[in-house]
């Protein structure tokens, strides 16, 4: 760039790969593989094969005749053809083109072209990944057996009441598409991004939260084991204190508590990033709630639009995550980024990931993991609090 900053001249932009590559493999990518990611909605997992795409790699989900999820890839270890067009039956799948019938975790069951229905059938295996349904969603585990977590449980969504419920939200963040065409980091590391609620929620596209959200706070970060929260403290009329708390947990979680203030005290939401591949994101949200309640909405734009109504001008007007986070471009570029102060968070965010990708590249277990299946349900600290006079964060 030259002198007085003219764009003339200036050198190609680059990537971090430690932060956005997904790809096996990958410093980035054999990290999140050590973690169990939602790739579905369980309503997805049907007797008719589906293709999904997680972490670049291309998989068959589908659900046994007896209701057993399975996830394995496309190619058949036989002769090569697709998986998409199988049969599914009671134990598992059965390639279309001789009949080889796979379980769910891989195991040929049935060669009916081969002598016997197939004398060796323990020597053959079709490449699968294991499932956990939760709540709705269906997870899955993508990374080496001998590594592989305990399935994660979490505070906020046990012991319901017989009147409540947790439903799904398949959107992009406050408004967008199920999935989004940028990096899913890009995406994440937004959570910690305190400020951009006062300009893109507020200044740029009007206010579209709780109006206790337009008071300026004092913001503090802190780095945990586990992750990174963000604690904002608004001094409000009544002398009280607004003390709202967000985080993001290792890898692709973060817990935004609702901002429209509907729920006061710990959050009843979290959200998981998936990375599809290096450019795609989908995010699912799990909210628990009443089942009298709708569930949380939508900001509003303009004249009472959803981001769904918008034309592509008006768009243009009402700008939010989602036009802020994919007009970064599919993988953003860190070398052109000039980052300031109000970024700390997002700075913390980075570096807990960058360390770990190297926890893992020196053999070692990323935090956020356990392997006691016995263990209690992980606690959750972000919420909306109200208190009496000043807090200490």
């Amino acid at each position: 760039m030259t002198d007085d900053g003219r764009a003339y001249g200036r050198q190609a932009g680059s990537w971090d790969p430690e932060l956005v590559e997904v790809g096996a493999g990958t410093p980035a990518g054999e990290l999140l593989r050590r973690y169990w990611h939602p790739v579905a909605q369980a309503t997805e997992a049907t007797a008719t094969p589906r293709e999904i795409r997680v972490l670049g790699e291309d998989l068959i989900l589908f659900r046994t005749a007896s209701g057993e999820p399975g996830l394995v890839t496309p190619r058949c270890c036989h002769r090569g053809t697709t998986l998409f067009y199988g049969r599914v039956e009671d134990d598992g799948i059965r390639c279309p083109y001789h009949g080889w019938l796979f379980a769910t975790d891989g195991r040929c069951l049935d060669q009916p072209c081969e002598p016997d229905r197939g004398r060796n059938l323990d020597r053959y295996r079709q490449p699968w990944y294991p499932v956990v349904e939760y709540h709705g969603l269906v997870f899955a585990y993508l990374g080496p057996a001998d590594r592989q977590p305990a399935f994660p449980r979490y505070d906020i969504f046990e012991d319901l009441a017989d009147d409540e419920e947790v439903v799904i939200i398949d959107h992009f963040a406050f408004g967008g598409p199920s999935e989004a065409p940028c990096n899913w980091f890009q995406t994440h590391e937004n959570s910690m991004d305190a400020y951009h609620v006062f300009i893109l929620h507020n200044a740029i596209s009007g206010p579209q939260f709780d109006p206790r959200l337009e008071i300026w706070p004092d913001v503090s970060w802190q780095r945990h084991d586990w992750g990174v929260s963000c604690s904002q403290d608004r001094r409000l009329p009544d002398g009280t204190t607004l003390h709202r708390v967000t985080e993001t947990r290792m890898p692709t979680i973060r817990v935004i508590p609702t901002p429209t203030l509907s729920v006061l005290g710990k959050t009843n939401n979290m959200s998981w990033a998936l990375p599809i591949d290096d450019t795609t994101t989908r995010v699912y949200a799990l909210v628990r709630k009443p089942r009298s309640d709708a569930p949380q909405g939508l900001p509003v734009y303009g004249e009472g639009k959803s981001w769904f109504d918008l034309s592509p001008e008006e768009h243009q007007h009402y700008p939010g995550d989602y036009e802020t986070q994919v007009g970064q471009g599919p993988m953003t570029l860190h070398s052109e980024e000039r980052l300031a102060t109000s970024d700390r968070g997002v700075s913390l965010v980075r570096l807990q990931f960058k360390d770990q990708v190297r926890v893992v590249a020196a053999g070692g277990d990323p935090v956020g993991t356990s392997f006691d299946a016995d263990g209690p349900p992980i606690e959750l600290i972000a919420g909306n609090y109200i208190i009496d006079g000043e807090t200490d964060d």
